[in-house]
């Protein structure tokens, strides 16, 4: 079977730097004795202690496996410390096609290129971020936009490759970040309604907490802090010299961190700015789409746009830093491919163009019959007029009745909170376990009680408010069924001998004190839902591969159960940069039964822009365009439309283990981001599994430590988080 068909020239936001010589690839090279030694077994505590010691050593500096290399000597007077001891082991000429040597001369480039820009530019700001660099301007301007206590400010993402024939490249891309000059004591005072996620130091900014609340309206002199036997006041004061009318003027609130939860001042922080806090300013009025229409056409800039300013900045980038001069600086030309299209399949196993199809050819699996209405918009026991009929039809072509007679209005809703538990278990005990929740704008914490308390019972809730078009009534109705355990469309599975039988999606979540371990989600090889697994609520920021191993273990059997037989291979997906180890122990039981297992990394930041050319613009890449990295094992892969304005971010996917082909996996990777049951029209960036793993994710956030008493009564095919 020919998997690549089309084949396609693609543009990448990459750009030449140089070819490396012999001197740009010899380094000095040093053993590193930690003291205390760590534990033998500990790799990543070591690795992890070594590329701290880079960062002091005076000299751009980098781990290599436990070693560290510099292109400058290190100073004598950093080879012995306290805490570690370093030994010249002389010079060593690195190898491109080495994948771990490739790799540290990749961050030594970011290195180079961060000291260079920071003592270049004084007005700018350079910061490390997620593997690459951000390049912004912190003076007025580089102020895009403004408003009262926000402000967008205009950037660069710069990141380097090395590729095996000794080429170096820069990925440019434009980069936009919100930035307040406000503190938090300003924002509770003039925005009390914004819900305020994350707060950061104002004396360091690298520090970063989650605010939880006004914590007292005691003074900083009367609060004390536990364990240090001084006051708040004195704390701020003493060791971090804070202004005395600071600390004074400033109101006491409460912050977590993974050590536990502390009293701080709101005058000593500032709130990390996000689109939803943007989008909650006065959201009653006409303001809050004001300010986020107009946010949304300054940051979305079409491909045209951006590879323009990527290459001023990749030409500045060469020049200063590295003193080359060239004449034209223009993106990367390389071949790509365009994957086939997935098929979807709705009832009966008929082809559907899309999930919005099933109104009028019915779903693939029909689940629970019975629903309910909480109206708390208004005493009307019945449902939304559009939704009504949606549903019904939905019901009709799916060749099943429902029963959906079955109301409750404010009235009925009881405010005291042990009579609302017995409502909740009124209605289960009718067999209601999916209910349509009819309601006005609401804060979220409104709607999180009235989702946790009907969890309780082993009821989902989908939340709607008034005013529903078909093009509305559909989504909801979609949405309501899979919380119903209905499965709208299913994907004829890849017809190819290596092709995954089932797919694990894994997604990390936290409040900064508890981990949620590896929240998860798996289909078989046609996008058959095998139902959500929590495993574990830890502390420590990876995921336990006892817990990993707990969570597909379960999965696994639940295969077996349905087939009679386990899977010959399963893929897992895991959001984001796989750890090392993470998945040792999976591998190793699973192999032990002749499962044959892949891990993949699936990135949505710093994955740079795709695009073609023509007629000398340049436009972006098609939906299912793929390029391949064989030397990385990795392939970049285009999984949604750009809006209007804009334009679209593929994925980067590293194949971490396993032996399936790169072309199988982007396969795979690409038909799971067009299945989106819960989406009449659109589909989502991340793979099904891993779109549902993020949103379960989130979703146990906010159900915090009850989350297994809260869960305990949810059927795990009955998608909750859609």
């Amino acid at each position: 079977m020919r998997l690549l068909q089309q084949e396609v020239p693609v543009i990448l936001n990459r750009f030449l730097v140089k070819e490396l010589t012999q001197e740009d690839l010899t380094f000095y090279e040093y053993n590193c004795t930690l003291n205390p030694l760590p534990e033998p077994e500990d790799v990543r505590k070591t690795f992890s202690k070594i590329s701290r010691i880079c960062n002091q050593l005076e000299v751009i500096a980098v781990r290599l496996g436990n070693r560290i290399i510099t292109q400058e000597k290190v100073p004598t007077s950093k080879l012995r410390t306290e805490g570690w001891a370093l030994e010249e082991l002389g010079p060593r000429v690195l190898t491109c096609t080495d994948v771990q040597e490739r790799s540290a001369l990749e961050s030594f480039e970011r290195k180079r290129i961060e000291s260079r820009l920071k003592s270049l530019f004084k007005k700018t700001e350079v910061e490390s971020t997620g593997g690459g660099l951000l390049w912004w301007m912190t003076s007025q301007e580089g102020v895009e936009l403004f408003g009262d206590g926000w402000e967008i400010h205009r950037g660069r993402m710069i990141d380097v490759a090395v590729e095996t024939d000794g080429k170096l490249y820069l990925e440019v891309d434009i980069h936009y970040r919100l930035y307040t000059p406000w503190t938090l004591h300003e924002w509770l005072e003039n925005y009390p309604d914004v819900p305020i996620k994350l707060v950061r130091n104002t004396y360091d900014k690298h520090r970063t907490w989650k605010y939880l609340r006004i914590l007292s309206d005691q003074s900083p002199w009367e609060v004390q802090l536990a364990g240090l036997n001084i006051s708040l006041a004195e704390f701020h004061l003493r060791k971090h010299n804070a202004p005395l009318e600071e600390v004074k003027s400033s109101r006491v609130v409460e912050v977590a961190s993974r050590e536990g939860r502390f009293p701080h001042l709101s005058r000593r922080l500032s709130p990390v700015l996000t689109l939803e806090m943007l989008a909650s300013l006065e959201c009653n009025s006409s303001l809050a789409k004001k300010v986020s229409a107009a946010v949304t056409e300054r940051i979305r800039k079409s491909l045209q746009e951006r590879l323009q300013e990527s290459k001023k900045t990749a030409k500045t980038i060469i020049e200063r830093v590295y003193n080359l001069i060239r004449r034209e600086i223009e993106p990367l030309k390389t071949k790509g491919y365009i994957l086939p299209k997935p098929k979807l399949l709705g009832s009966g196993h008929r082809q559907v163009q899309n999930p919005a199809r099933v109104r009028y050819q019915g779903c693939a699996k029909v689940g629970e019959t019975k629903f309910g209405c909480l109206n708390l918009y208004d005493d009307k026991r019945e449902y939304p007029s559009e939704v009504r009929k949606c549903l019904l039809e939905v019901a009709q072509k799916s060749g099943v009745e429902v029963e959906v007679d079955f109301y409750a209005t404010r009235q009925d809703y009881p405010k005291n909170e042990l009579a609302r538990k017995r409502f909740w278990q009124n209605w289960a005990e009718q067999g209601i376990k999916t209910v349509l929740v009819v309601m006005p704008w609401s804060p979220n914490e409104d709607k999180q009680k009235i989702r946790v308390e009907a969890l309780e019972a082993g009821i989902a809730t989908q939340f709607m408010i008034p005013g529903a078009d078909s093009y509305k009534a559909l989504n909801v109705v979609l949405g309501l069924l899979c919380k119903a355990a209905w499965q709208p469309v299913l994907l004829k599975p890849l017809d190819h001998p290596e092709r995954p039988e089932l797919i694990i999606g894994f997604d990390v979540g936290t409040d900064r004190q508890l981990y949620y371990g590896a929240s998860a989600f798996a289909v078989l090889a046609d996008g058959q839902s095998l139902g959500w697994e929590l495993p574990a609520v830890q502390r420590g920021e990876t995921f336990s591969g006892d817990a990993i191993y707990q969570t597909v273990s379960k999965l696994v059997n639940k295969f077996h159960n349905r087939l009679s037989r386990y899977p010959t291979k399963v893929l897992l997906m895991r959001d984001g940069l796989v750890q090392e180890g993470e998945f040792g122990k999976t591998i190793k039981e699973l192999e032990k039964e002749k499962i044959a297992v892949d891990v993949v990394g699936i990135r949505k930041s710093g994955t740079g822009r795709m695009g073609i050319e023509e007629e000398g613009k340049y436009k972006d890449a098609k939906i299912g365009t793929v390029v391949f990295d064989y030397s990385r094992k990795s392939f970049t892969l285009v999984t949604s439309q750009p809006s209007s304005i804009g334009s679209a971010r593929p994925l980067r996917v590293v194949h971490e283990y396993g032996s399936t082909p790169l072309e199988i996996l982007a396969l795979q990777t690409y038909h799971l981001s067009q299945l989106h049951p819960a989406s009449g029209f659109q589909a989502c960036r991340l793979p099904w599994v891993l779109h549902f793993a993020d949103k379960s994710g989130k979703e146990f956030q906010n159900l915090g430590s009850n989350i297994f008493s809260v869960l305990q009564n949810i059927d795990r095919q009955k998608l909750i988080a859609v």
